[in-house]
């Protein structure tokens, strides 16, 4: 593939997936706004904890044996075929181990139902394993548009279930029922879209190569896995399940922005990164183009919802969700920082060095670590706290990575995000201020405040001229010109 081959199917990629998450996350935001409403906050927190479980497990069949099918260069059916038995025999042995330790997880956290839900949910590993691969494929070919249909057919039906079932008051169930689902209907729609079947074929030989890069990878994954669920744990032993849930609650709408953006963006750029990873120059382009453009795009949405955080809640969620205001404002911070962890993370693993990638993940979390123990008698609060400080701590580890491999300065990786913080900051206060004009609807208020942040902040992108305001603006218009031309030819 050529550069200018490789440029477009870099963006078209991106437009792709980034229009895919944006219209599967507003479906599944507007699913876990009815379902907020519907169900209380303690089974939230069941759900919550169980979930932490499977997450920390999930790792071992899912982005360590991706990523490995994507960085290695001439990766064939065979790889496929090797990977994906690897992924599914392991996931069953996972599940073996979960459906032993339920009965344990249920009486450490003196909560019976935990047992059941814990064995069905479990479910998802073997289905994960499986779609892990399918990921594999699509991205190593750039197919990016198959995962519209995987994903919003997974996440529309899935939501239209677990609606359905909280509403005829199964609680609990109607959660577990939706998270199956997604990833079940997700991976056999994906499935079917695709052209290639897996074969029955194993090769040690190259599950040997390829487990080279898996493994450190896996435990680098898993030791963040740890460190981000671990507070959880934490809460829901220490605290109350309750308090669980308004702590994931405030984590789980600035993380899914976050996600969404940061991690839509690494993913699509890792097998771009992997096609360049010897051309140093065009690799330090190509990773700071993609940090100012994520956080271009990024941090006005966290500065923003941070702002709007309270009268979200009250009025989306209603009131029996205020207590998760401050996790929610304290979150949006903590994922501004993504796109400079996981961009670099990106580059790092596409030129072979997941070894790096592990050290320093280690490193962090060793830190990390430190700021829990220091904050988990304290208060949830501060363990919300803990994780701003080591997200902080962590963005700048990769920062002197970026600076150390790629040539890329810690000082330019500032520089760069420099004016996507200015305008925000500036906006932010437009926002707060329109906060208080003098209308009695609540909603209507909400409203007002999102749409006078965005006017503010493309209109001040456009008057200062801004880098990522412009590329974005014209990798839009060619796009759309592109499309409309080939409609033309074709009619």
């Amino acid at each position: 593939m050529g550069n200018e081959s490789l440029r477009k199917a870099a963006i078209s990629g991106l437009m792709y997936r980034f229009g895919e998450r944006i219209l599967a996350q507003l479906v599944s935001t507007i699913v876990t706004i009815i379902l907020a409403r519907i169900l209380l906050p303690e089974e939230y927190g069941t759900i919550s904890l169980v979930a932490i479980f499977i997450a920390i497990l999930n790792v071992f069949v899912s982005a360590g044996l991706g990523n490995a099918l994507i960085q290695k260069r001439d990766s064939d059916d065979d790889d496929f075929a090797t990977m994906l038995w690897a992924g599914v025999l392991i996931a069953i042995v996972l599940y073996i181990i979960v459906y032993s330790m339920a009965p344990w997880v249920a009486d450490f956290y003196s909560k019976p139902l935990i047992k059941n839900v814990l064995r069905v949910m479990g479910l998802r590993l073997p289905i994960a394993a499986i779609n892990t691969v399918q990921h594999a494929y699509v991205s190593k070919r750039f197919l990016f548009r198959l995962f519209f249909l995987s994903t919003l057919g997974g996440t529309i039906i899935s939501g239209a279930f677990g609606i359905s079932m909280a509403y005829n008051g199964y609680g609990v169930w109607a959660l577990v029922t939706q998270y199956l689902s997604n990833t079940l209907i997700g991976t056999v729609v994906l499935g079917l879209s695709l052209k290639w079947r897996p074969r029955f074929y194993f090769s040690f030989e190259r599950f040997r190569g390829m487990f080279s890069f898996a493994w450190k990878k896996t435990i680098s994954l898993l030791v963040n896995e740890l460190y981000e669920e671990f507070r959880g744990l934490i809460v829901a032993k220490n605290y109350s399940i309750v308090d669980l849930s308004y702590y994931s609650k405030g984590k789980q709408f600035p993380q899914l922005i976050g996600n969404n953006v940061s991690d839509t963006l690494a993913n699509v750029m890792f097998p771009v990164f992997a096609r360049i990873q010897d051309d140093q120059t065009k690799l330090k382009a190509a990773v700071r183009r993609s940090m100012r453009t994520s956080n271009y795009v990024l941090v006005p949405m966290m500065i923003g919802f941070a702002v709007i955080a309270d009268k979200f809640i009250s009025v989306i969620l209603t009131d029996k969700w205020l207590f998760a205001t401050p996790y929610m404002r304290i979150f949006c911070f903590v994922y501004i920082f993504k796109p400079m962890k996981n961009i670099s993370k990106s580059a790092i693993n596409a030129i072979g060095r997941s070894d790096i990638d592990l050290y320093t993940n280690i490193a962090e979390k060793l830190i990390g670590g430190v700021t829990i123990l220091i904050a988990m008698n304290v208060g949830v609060i501060y363990l919300a706290w803990s994780a701003l400080v080591t997200y902080i701590i962590g963005a700048l580890i990769n920062g002197y990575i970026n600076g150390r491999f790629l040539q890329y300065s810690i000082k330019e990786q500032f520089a760069d995000m420099a004016s996507a913080f200015g305008l925000s900051i500036i906006m932010g206060i437009a926002v707060y201020s329109v906060g208080y004009v003098p209308i009695d609807n609540e909603l209507v208020v909400l409203s007002i405040q999102i749409l006078a942040g965005g006017v503010v902040y493309v209109t001040l992108s456009a008057l200062f001229r801004i880098g990522s305001y412009l590329y974005l603006r014209n990798t839009i218009h060619s796009m759309l010109t592109r499309t409309k031309v080939t409609k033309e030819n074709f009619c």
